[in-house]
């Protein structure tokens, strides 16, 4: 998990923090049929699942080399992708 990832989840309740790691054990058995992000966002994915009548995406990256998935951002759909522009473009 990315540090602007983790700094999010580790303020989460812990049900939510609980179906976020069973929602990216989902797609890290097939990381790459998840969406594929566009633009600015380009090279990123996004998953998506609902908690608690709240719509989640999980924006994460697949790091060929070392064969990992890097979770970038775990946030509500609403502000979702100004934060995750934010993140990936901070100027």
């Amino acid at each position: 998990m990315a540090p602007s990832a983790h700094k999010r989840y580790k303020k989460f309740d812990a049900d939510l923090q609980r179906k976020v790691k069973e929602e990216s054990e989902i797609f890290a058995e097939d990381p790459y049929d998840s969406n594929i992000l566009k633009g600015q966002l380009k090279g990123i994915r996004s998953y998506h699942f609902n908690h608690r009548k709240t719509q989640y995406r999980i924006a994460y990256r697949i790091l060929e080399r070392e064969k990992e998935i890097e979770i970038v951002l775990v946030h509500p759909r609403e502000t979702f992708y100004q934060i995750l522009r934010r993140i990936i473009n901070p100027s």
